[in-house]
């Protein structure tokens, strides 16, 4: 899915108000790798090349040179890093401070929207690394059926929330 959707999603479905660090954690399993990709493509004095297929961007994904990207995907599309990263953090939140940080729910319902919405072909997600490599060969995102109906699910969940829920 791409960083938009997650955005949106991350601020329709988490309780509370619109927030900076809802959207941040929504974006963060993949902002974490491609920033990072970007940034060691820049110190190299290298860009990074425009793709004009999917094929084309995993060939050069699995490059021996760059296949770290690959490997760092899997760590940040993995529910089991992303508990252990959240969970001190929401027990911090919840008992010292007194409140539910729904916003840390934001990256693994990035992992969640993640799994049927990717493929075997490009950045198939193993959201239990390190334990397995097991993976969905979902319907990819970027297909028009499975892209259109996100954002038309995305629409009707912002109407859901904003004149349902309000009422």
């Amino acid at each position: 899915m791409d960083i938009m959707a997650h955005s949106l999603w991350s601020l329709v479905l988490l309780p509370g108000p619109p927030s900076i660090a809802k959207v941040a954690f929504g974006i963060a399993p993949d902002v974490t790798v491609f920033a990072t990709s970007l940034t060691v493509q820049a110190f190299k004095g290298k860009m990074q090349p425009g793709f004009k297929t999917r094929q084309e961007m995993m060939e050069w994904y699995n490059l021996k040179e760059n296949r770290w990207v690959l490997n760092l995907y899997k760590w940040t599309h993995s529910l089991i890093i992303w508990g252990l990263v959240i969970i001190p953090l929401f027990a911090y939140y919840y008992f010292y401070l007194n409140q539910i940080p729904w916003f840390l729910l934001a990256a693994p319902l990035h992992i969640l929207m993640d799994i049927p919405t990717h493929n075997n072909n490009s950045f198939p997600v193993q959201f239990l690394t390190p334990f397995s490599t097991f993976k969905v060969n979902g319907l990819h995102w970027s297909k028009p059926l499975v892209f259109i109906g996100n954002y038309v699910l995305i629409i009707l969940a912002i109407f859901f929330r904003l004149f349902v829920l309000r009422k």
